[in-house]
């Protein structure tokens, strides 16, 4: 079995991310945890192109809590470091962990957590065994994944 890991991408911030000082604004972090979420599934084989066809499923987010330690200017480069903190019966908690991708400071720190639900009736149910199997190598607790973070640039 191989050890769990967080799954890392990069991404720069942009001119429509920041205010009139260059700083990201904290509404423009919704968007890098959009962004770090759909890359951890496509990296476990489960794209959004195809997660949601077989069993019918959908995932709409419950909670979205975003800690802000650090600014971030435009055109840093950013390490999105993504994990699954819990996989419960019918959902996930996900973490991303956005960090300058050459200093390694924790700039930003996101917990969301996505229900699995039918698509008629949009009531809970379980996760499908597939995803679980899938994203199980990306579970692990917030201590674990900061532990392993990336390497600076």
């Amino acid at each position: 079995m191989t050890a769990s890991r967080p799954f890392v991408m990069y991404e720069r911030v942009r001119w429509a991310d920041v205010d009139l000082v260059s700083i990201m604004r904290f509404s423009a972090f919704p968007r890098l945890v959009e962004v770090a979420e759909q890359e951890l599934l496509r990296a476990a084989g489960l794209p959004y192109s195809t997660l949601f066809d077989h069993p019918r499923i959908w995932m709409p987010r419950r909670r979205l809590e975003i800690d802000y330690f650090a600014p971030a200017r435009i055109d840093d480069e950013l390490a999105l470091v993504t994990y699954v903190s819990r996989m419960g019966d019918t959902s996930l908690t996900l973490q991303v962990d956005v960090r300058h991708a050459t200093h390694d400071t924790l700039i930003a720190a996101a917990t969301m957590v996505v229900v699995c639900v039918t698509v008629d009736g949009f009531m809970k149910r379980p996760l499908p065994r597939s995803a679980r199997e899938s994203l199980a190598p990306f579970v692990m607790t917030v201590d674990e994944a900061r532990a392993r973070a990336p390497e600076t640039r």
